[in-house]
């Protein structure tokens, strides 16, 4: 099984203990980012965990990850470069903007999809 490295870029403003850092794991091919992550102490934003509520949203600055097992993820989020890490399953090296919610529900919303069309 073929395992990819994560460059996790944590902003600032990212309410967790490695914000402004980033961080790298291993990340095998059959197994989500954000669960990589917390099981390397890295504990981003999530909530509902199954690719529907967008809590984990981060931008995709590199690479290419399978996002088929999301509830409710859209072309248009796959155009903008915004992935949800709970449900991404790297198939490349990968660098990723953590804590990207505000901007995906501002992208949701200009697309009228949810939950960002409850912007409006």
């Amino acid at each position: 099984m073929s395992s990819y490295s994560v460059d996790i870029e944590v902003p600032e403003d990212c309410d967790v203990d490695q914000a402004g850092e980033t961080v790298t794991i291993d990340v095998p091919e059959d197994e989500y980012v954000l669960a990589a992550a917390r099981s390397e102490g890295v504990w981003l934003p999530a909530d509902c965990q199954q690719g529907w509520c967008t809590t984990c949203a981060a931008e995709l600055l590199s690479g290419e990850v399978d996002q088929s097992d999301a509830r409710r993820y859209f072309e248009e989020d796959e155009d903008a470069n915004l992935i949800l890490p709970c449900t991404a399953k790297p198939r490349s090296d990968l660098t990723i903007r953590a804590c990207q919610y505000e901007e995906m529900l501002d992208h949701r919303a200009a697309h009228d999809r949810p939950p960002g069309n409850s912007k409006r």
